[in-house]
């Protein structure tokens, strides 16, 4: 239970963090590498630990692999724009 609201106060707070970045006005390509990074943060929030999959050693290294290549295909088109 303790690592569910563990979760959650992080989801929380990644979400206030992305919503800082919005009202600051940064220039575009800040926001966009912060706001793609919080979305990778929550992302292995909730698989890990919301999800519950931390102590299952070979799905969390799938998961998080195939987290990981979405999130550069995401920051590559993102570059690419």
């Amino acid at each position: 239970m303790r690592a569910l609201v563990l979760a959650w106060g992080g989801l929380a707070l990644l979400s206030a963090a992305t919503t800082l970045v919005a009202l600051f006005g940064l220039s575009a390509p800040l926001a966009g590498v912060l706001i793609l990074a919080a979305a990778w943060a929550k992302a292995r929030l909730i698989f890990l630990w919301y999800l519950g999959l931390a102590p299952v050693e070979g799905w969390r290294q799938g998961i998080l692999f195939g987290l990981a290549l979405f999130m550069a295909l995401l920051f590559g088109l993102y570059l690419l724009r």
